[in-house]
């Protein structure tokens, strides 16, 4: 299953932004602890989560990415994230209820989203927790808000969302005032103790994933500093970075949660045209 929160975090200089976390961990045949599971869409103001079944969720966002890219006013970003929400829910829900060969029904658990961004219309950031209703037989939506008096929006989807939740909010009933100026990364830090506590026996596993949406609509993928195999890695999007492969991305520290700047990595070997 999945952990998933997302929320807005002020910086210390009054901005914000939203982030989405996870883990990394599908379970069925195999573990497997570098499964993607927030992907950022077609166009730079948002992203999506999923948590439930990888065999349902997964074809509805990737099939989301599509129904984005192919329409000009979806990837061009003129219908605002607000007007391509109400889209969203009529694509999965058609597509839902067009499997004709089902031989277990779909489950409100099998099929969770928190979809994200920032509207140009609001001027703010968004926040749905989508949803199947098993009685209307379509998606819908839930917003995030009044979450808590020191961090109002925070979603949360997954089989240990509950479990979060509640940490999250003890952990900021515990804030003292001094610190109150410092909770930009709170919800990250309840993702990263629990990977930290989890076996491969846990529902929930690999390093965290990070993306962020800025004020000016732009949305990043960010690298997760993380112990693999017994050493410490960049991970991104649940993987290690391999000593052979570049990046632009930066990095957090996930425990003084200070952006690294994309190092380089690994030594190419020069390649030498000849000729014959």
């Amino acid at each position: 299953m999945t952990i998933g929160i997302a929320w807005v975090g002020k910086k210390k200089d009054g901005r914000s932004n939203l982030y989405i976390a996870s883990d990394s961990r599908t379970r069925g045949g195999r573990v497997i602890d570098v499964c993607p599971k927030i992907l950022t869409l077609p166009r730079s103001d948002c992203a999506i989560c999923f948590a439930g079944d990888t065999a349902a969720t997964y074809p509805l966002m990737l099939q989301l990415a599509n129904a984005i890219e192919v329409h000009s006013p979806a990837r061009e970003r003129a219908l605002d994230i607000r007007t391509l929400k109400p889209h969203i829910l009529r694509v999965f829900t058609d597509i839902v209820n067009g499997v004709k060969d089902s031989t277990v029904a779909i489950e409100p658990s099998d099929v969770q989203f928190l979809f994200c961004g920032y509207s140009w219309l609001s001027k703010s950031f968004e926040i749905w927790t989508i949803y199947y209703s098993e009685k209307q037989k379509k998606f819908a939506a839930r917003p995030a808000q009044s979450f808590h008096s020191l961090m109002e929006q925070v979603a949360f989807i997954g089989d240990v969302a509950k479990d979060a939740r509640s940490k999250l909010v003890r952990q900021l009933n515990g804030v003292s005032s001094s610190d109150q100026e410092n909770l930009e990364f709170e919800p990250f830090k309840i993702i990263r103790d629990m990977l930290r506590e989890s076996t491969i026996h846990s529902s929930i596993g690999g390093p965290p994933q990070l993306v962020k949406i800025s004020e000016h609509m732009n949305t990043k993928i960010l690298g997760v500093k993380w112990n693999v195999d017994g050493e410490e890695q960049v991970t991104i999007m649940g993987r290690k970075v391999f000593d052979y492969e570049n990046t632009d991305n930066h990095t957090i520290d996930p425990d003084s949660f200070q952006i690294l700047r994309p190092r380089s990595f690994g030594l190419r070997e020069k390649v030498v045209e000849t000729t014959e």
